[in-house]
């Protein structure tokens, strides 16, 4: 059996407009990110070039959760900060600990050439023909991005957390985050973070399916 896995490759933007501190603040983030997102769902990550990183999942239905949230990480961290990041699903080698050096596979090719294929968009999603998503969507993902790039950094701030403990309430939000919890909804509301929740509740869906599909 193939197994089938998703690649999140990415590169900080404008980094050498930042200042050393935003810059090494931005790397810590995104180091202690990976390390939750290990946590709460088994990635592996790299960091590497001073502002270029990889996440495998092995489970791929999160992978949109995941581009979304080392997205929301950088922002939350320095004011302006943001993130390119290009999933790619389909099937993968070995994989060892030092992730650029050793991991093969269509998913990280697909991955990688979503990046450089960039341009002004920040966020798409390249999967191979076994686990190919229909154009609408595809076309949520691209709103899905515009939603995302015109976050401020206070509704990131809660944001993130929102999307990383979804079963949590509001007032266990506003206890984990120290924010009144008014201002935490307020925050929430201002981000558009229904529709958040419902695009990557939508994908997660999708992709389950296409996998079980695969599997059969």
């Amino acid at each position: 059996m193939v197994s089938i896995g998703a690649v999140v490759t990415g590169d900080i933007i404008n980094s050498t407009g930042l200042s050393d501190t935003d810059h090494r603040s931005c790397l810590v983030q995104l180091e202690q990110s990976m390390l939750t997102l290990n946590q709460e769902f088994a990635v592996q990550g790299d960091i590497y070039r001073g502002d270029e990183f990889q996440v495998f999942i092995a489970q791929p239905q999160f992978s949109l959760r995941i581009a979304v949230l080392l997205r929301l990480a950088l922002m939350q961290c320095v004011k302006r900060s943001d993130a390119r990041v290009a999933i790619g699903i389909g099937h993968f080698n070995q994989l060892e600990p030092e992730l650029r050096k050793t991991a093969k596979g269509e998913a990280f090719v697909l991955s990688g050439r979503a990046l450089k294929a960039m341009d002004e968009q920040r966020l798409t999603v390249n999967c191979s023909s076994r686990a190919q998503i229909n154009p609408s969507h595809q076309l949520l993902i691209q709103y899905l991005d515009f939603v995302l790039t015109a976050l401020s950094h206070k509704q990131a701030e809660v944001l993130y957390p929102r999307l990383l403990y979804p079963a949590l309430t509001q007032q266990l939000l506003a206890e984990k985050t120290a924010i009144n919890r008014r201002s935490l909804a307020s925050r929430l509301q201002r981000a558009n973070a229904d529709i958040i929740i419902e695009t990557l509740a939508l994908y997660e869906a999708v992709i389950a399916d296409k996998l079980a599909a695969i599997d059969s």
